[in-house]
């Protein structure tokens, strides 16, 4: 994430906080485990849902979210650079201002717990932004 581009998010009401590039990194890593087609996750042979973001309200879009196994967190790691911090945020403001928070077409959040003010990141808990138009979730 350009967290200089966000910090007035970050610095407002969320409760957000820049994650490690560390931890954006082990997040991209696990997603490399995956099969990929083009520039994102091939999701032919992965269970998942998918929601076509066109004219969908956020509301429309936490519910759909709710239904995912990223719900079972009460944090997000969301991340679209292997070589940026991510943010740390509450599951309904990952899901309400994703697009806010990044630019770039594709974008993953993942599930993550605060331990003792550690970050907890369930990697395979995780919803994929494809193409600004989409987005995929594991089940």
């Amino acid at each position: 994430m350009r967290i200089d581009e966000i910090s007035s998010w970050l610095d407002g009401r969320h409760g957000a906080c820049a994650g490690s590039v560390a931890l954006s990194g082990e997040f991209d890593a696990y997603l490399c485990t995956l099969p990929w087609a083009g520039s994102g996750i091939d999701w032919r042979e992965i269970p998942h849902r998918s929601l076509a973001l066109e004219g969908v309200s956020d509301d429309a879009a936490v519910e759909w979210a709710r239904q995912t196994p990223m719900a079972l967190h009460d944090h997000v790691l969301l991340i679209d650079s292997a070589s940026e911090p991510g943010v740390v945020c509450r599951f309904e403001d990952a899901v309400r201002d994703f697009e806010l928070l990044s630019h770039r077409p594709e974008l993953y959040m993942c599930g993550a717990d605060l331990v003792d003010g550690e970050v907890r990141p369930a990697f395979d808990r995780f919803v994929e932004r494809r193409f600004f138009m989409t987005l995929n979730a594991r089940l």
